[in-house]
């Protein structure tokens, strides 16, 4: 939704309101993040465990990383419910993948992603391990935090 200054109602500018898999529809978004240099939200669309590049004023999506049909997945190209989504200066982009307890680093443009924090599929409690990786921010050095719900945490890891 958007809200102009002083509204009090607000206009939809990604989805239908309805839940779906198709490119004109949201399933359970997340964490969104506002890509100036392309005038568009990045989504984390939960229910179809993909994240999705919204054009503002645009009618539909196009795919940044997961399944386009939802089908959730472990491989570098699969996501299983991503939370969270965050773009550095480069265009790189950054996804919480919830259970697959791992941080996924997508090179800009690209559909194949790098674990770079967490421990593909497997949950636990060390330093290199999450349980519940729910949200991400990026400092100005590009040094990554993780807010590791389910062990009460957040960690830091140096920029990738």
């Amino acid at each position: 939704m958007r809200y102009l200054s002083g509204s009090m109602s607000g206009a939809i500018v990604a989805g239908t309101g309805i839940s779906g898999p198709n490119n004109t529809q949201l399933s359970s978004p997340y964490g969104i993040y506002f890509d100036l240099p392309t005038n568009s939200l990045l989504i984390a669309n939960v229910g179809t465990n993909n994240i999705v590049r919204w054009v503002i004023g645009a009618s539909s999506w196009t795919l940044v990383a997961g399944n386009s049909n939802g089908a959730p997945g472990s491989s570098s190209t699969a996501l299983y419910t991503p939370a969270d989504v965050k773009v550095d200066p480069m265009g790189n982009v950054y996804v919480a993948d919830v259970n697959n307890y791992r941080i996924q680093f997508f090179p800009a443009g690209q559909l194949n992603g790098i674990t770079i924090a967490g421990v593909n599929q497997t949950s636990g409690t060390n330093a290199t391990q999450f349980s519940g990786p729910v949200f991400i921010a990026l400092d100005s050095q590009l040094n990554l935090y993780v807010s590791d719900a389910y062990n009460h945490r957040v960690q830091k890891f140096m920029r990738y």
